[in-house]
């Protein structure tokens, strides 16, 4: 496109004020890579996918994309959405219910000017190369939320986009289905040249996903950095809660984990996700005890403190090998077991804990 510069990326000064919030967030995205605005509920995301993609036009600040300025208020520039040439994947997805699934990922390039026939033959490429060509006759309703996710990202990416703007892709999906989709994603997000924008309250999807995370509370950036930065050096409480989620790889057997990157295996109350998996275990759903505890808990260990770190309401301890986790404790729990780097303790995890998906 004319005026767009595909070695350039995404460059956002964002101020949107309305009902009394106000967001102002600054980043940008490079070509190929993958930025998450990870937040809770309320924190501005839904604003800045109004903003980025012309929705709702910017009070103040200044939006470019490829060298293409997109919105500035002070030089009273502003593209509409239909001109910006931006690939949106809405959490609702927004499907036209009267078009087939082919017509629907065809719209994009329809819009844009392009003849049915090429448009078609484009969307066609893209429900193939994500597995979905067999429903091109069907419509929305005859969809599953997975199938019809696919639609809308194969019509984000058949107008060949310059910015690649995913809005919760996958919040309305089912667990199983979730996984499935985010391998997908992984593999078509790392195939597109331009910047790729994520937005999510899930810290799995922005850490599995994304190259760089920036978080966003109460309508401001409060961190941003590489997934192992952020897991590393939490800076607020919120960051502290969705940073320590531990993820691990492996497979599961008849609810036996074998674990990927460590000799360690755990035990799991799931005993019907078998094959390779995703393991979430929740730092609060560790226990820590100065001696080998008895009872219910089926996974325990011998391991060594590598790191505390207090965080106000919480402590993080860091245990090292034979399986590195991070675990979240009261302060008074770390006082009286005094725990320090190279302290002895054991780990105890019930099974019941121990959530896995497909890999």
């Amino acid at each position: 496109m004319s005026g767009t510069d595909m070695t350039m990326g995404l460059e956002a000064d964002l101020v949107v004020r309305r009902d009394g919030f106000e967001l102002d967030v600054q980043f940008d995205v490079p070509p190929g890579r993958t930025l998450a605005l990870l937040g809770p509920n309320g924190a501005g995301k839904s604003t800045a996918v109004d903003a980025l993609a012309g929705i709702r036009p910017l009070d103040e600040g200044e939006l470019h994309l490829g060298g293409r300025t997109l919105d500035d208020p002070v030089q009273r520039i502003f593209v509409p959405p239909a001109s910006r040439n931006i690939g949106v994947v809405f959490q609702q997805y927004l499907l036209f219910p009267h078009l087939s699934v082919l017509e629907n990922a065809a719209f994009g390039l329809r819009s844009q000017g392009v003849d049915r026939v090429s448009a078609r033959d484009s969307a066609a490429k893209w429900l193939a190369r994500l597995e979905i060509a067999d429903l091109s006759t069907r419509k929305p309703g005859d969809l599953s939320g997975g199938q019809a996710q696919r639609v809308a990202v194969a019509r984000a990416l058949a107008g060949e986009p310059r910015l690649l703007l995913l809005d919760e892709p996958l919040a309305a999906l089912d667990v199983k289905t979730r996984s499935v989709l985010r391998r997908l994603l992984a593999t078509h997000l790392s195939e597109f040249e331009g910047p790729r924008l994520l937005i999510t309250h899930d810290p799995t999807d922005a850490f599995l996903l994304a190259d760089d995370i920036a978080i966003v509370e109460g309508g401001r950036v409060t961190q941003r950095g590489t997934p192992d930065e952020i897991r590393r050096h939490p800076r607020t409480p919120y960051v502290a809660a969705v940073a320590g989620t531990n993820l691990l790889f492996g497979s599961n057997r008849g609810g036996r984990l074998t674990l990927t990157d460590s000799d360690q295996s755990l035990s799991t109350d799931d005993t019907q996700t078998v094959g390779s998996v995703l393991i979430t275990i929740h730092p609060r759903a560790i226990a820590l005890h100065p001696e080998q505890p008895h009872g219910s808990p089926r996974n325990t260990w011998q391991t060594s403190v590598t790191a505390v770190e207090p965080l106000g309401d919480t402590t993080r301890i860091e245990v090292g090998t034979p399986l590195p986790l991070t675990v979240d404790i009261t302060p008074s729990a770390a006082s009286s077991l005094a725990l320090e780097p190279g302290s002895p303790i054991w780990v105890a995890i019930k099974a019941t804990e121990i959530s896995v998906s497909p890999a």
